[in-house]
């Protein structure tokens, strides 16, 4: 991994830390803690992919890629679904 990425890791790490702190101690709505839970996936798998992007190795790329957009297609589901229920 290269380290262009570095910042990046330790922003998503720092993101993560502080869901899990928040949600200990606020006890979050599940919505607010699964869509995030959701979303970090592809935020943790991008640079991965972006790198097998530049490296031309496709079959890697895809297959994280493929776990990006499915990671963010559930978001907005999940998303999409809490505004019908509470409206």
């Amino acid at each position: 991994m290269n380290k262009k990425f570095l910042k990046y890791r330790i922003t998503v790490a720092i993101i993560t830390i502080a869901v899990l702190i928040a949600n200990l101690t606020m006890k979050l709505d599940q919505t607010i803690t699964g869509t995030i839970t959701m979303i970090l996936p592809a935020l943790i798998i991008f640079p991965f992919s972006y790198e097998n992007y530049q490296d031309k190795k496709w079959l890697p790329f895809t297959a994280y890629f493929s776990v990006i957009v499915l990671s963010i297609l559930l978001t907005i589901q999940n998303i999409y679904r809490f505004y019908i229920l509470s409206h």
